[in-house]
């Protein structure tokens, strides 16, 4: 099973014919096809409205709403069941099974969505309560909801696991960015704000997404790689928090200390090891060969450069410079307890820049946001 061709849906979406309109008009079709073929002409557009209803842009999402779905029919078609065995259709019927029904739906803390359709399928049941109106509906909507969340599994996106892989990659390389321009002064801090924000949209699209794909058959002969991913993503967000963290820490030293020549180098050779974590999205770099060596580099600079700052730093300077390394090693921390299979035993030494120059390289594509 293969995405649809990215061509092909480019070239229908200009004449409007658009996935989510591709996934509504099968999964309809083949819902009413199925409903004829078991039980004839009773009550066919219960399932092929179902399956229009329930669709959505994702397979999840589609599996919620069909859930909602089939709960209030169920609960509105049983309180519909036991009112009529003693009220007939009048005011007073409707008033009681809509009482109870939403009432109880209420209660229980059911979705809105549910509990709006419990009071459709109250009325709708106690009007055709003589003839098997309940039994037919949630037989039929539960066809159709089948049917869209199968198809839903099958037409996906094209590309979709390049481009989450795409957007973790560059989510990563704007982190990078982040950190390394936190100690710029003016625009080059004011940059480093907007990157880091660009990288958080990035990372939590991509997270999503993978989530979805999962759900698709499509992407089952990826699924280890997915998952995989989905740790990557899972990490560098929480680096993000503490890259934010070292901002804010940063902002409160006093300009001579946040400029340091010893931070910002510290500071960009642990973006080095950001980058080289983040390449683990893009399995033909060369980042795992390169990782620890960049890894203890960091380490290395870290330390130097806080014994170098302290000497020079009033008490209160040093509490601050302290939270900032301390975050600064946590990021390194994190990227070491990374599920990395096995480490070269004798890694090769980063080339002088080439992580830095990987960042330079790296725009995010447009489209990905």
């Amino acid at each position: 099973m293969t995405p649809m061709n990215e061509g092909w849906q480019d070239r229908l979406e200009k004449f409007g014919i658009s996935l989510y309109m591709i996934r509504v008009t099968i999964a309809a079709t083949l819902s009413w096809l199925a409903v004829y073929s078991l039980y004839g002409d009773r009550y066919l557009y219960f399932a092929p409205l179902a399956a229009i209803l329930i669709t959505q842009g994702s397979v999840k999402a589609s599996l919620e709403k069909g859930a909602y779905r089939l709960t209030g029919i169920v609960l509105g078609g049983l309180v519909s069941l036991i009112v009529g065995q003693f009220l007939d259709v009048g005011v007073w019927s409707i008033l009681l099974i809509l009482l109870l029904g939403i009432g109880a739906a209420t209660a229980c803390r059911i979705n809105i969505q549910a509990v709006s359709q419990v009071g459709v399928t109250s009325v709708l049941t106690l009007t055709f309560f003589h003839d098997h109106y309940i039994e037919w509906r949630v037989a039929e909507t539960f066809i159709g909801v089948l049917i869209a969340l199968l198809i839903n599994m099958i037409i996906v996106p094209p590309k979709g696991f390049v481009k989450v892989k795409d957007m973790t990659h560059q989510g990563a390389l704007l982190l990078a960015d982040a950190l390394g321009g936190l100690c710029a002064q003016g625009h080059g801090s004011a940059k480093a704000q907007t990157a880091l924000a660009d990288s958080a949209k990035l990372l939590g699209t991509s997270a999503v997404r993978q989530k979805e794909l999962l759900y698709t058959l499509a992407h089952c002969s990826c699924r280890r790689e997915l998952q995989s991913l989905n740790r990557t993503t899972g990490r560098l967000k929480t680096i993000h928090a503490y890259v934010k963290e070292i901002g804010e820490e940063l902002a409160l030293l006093p300009t001579r200390y946040a400029v340091a020549g010893g931070i910002s180098e510290a500071m960009e050779a642990t973006a080095d090891c950001i980058v080289l974590y983040g390449a683990d999205s893009q399995p033909d770099t060369d980042g795992k060969a390169s990782l620890p060596e960049a890894l203890r580099r960091a380490r290395e600079l870290q330390l130097a450069a806080f014994a170098g700052l302290q000497a020079d730093c009033p008490i209160t300077a040093i509490r601050d410079l302290g939270a900032v390394f301390s975050h600064l090693s946590r990021v390194l921390d994190e990227i070491e307890r990374a599920d990395y299979a096995a480490f070269p035993a004798a890694a090769q030494r980063v080339p002088s820049g080439a992580a830095r120059s990987a960042r330079a390289r790296g725009k995010t594509p447009a489209g990905l946001l």
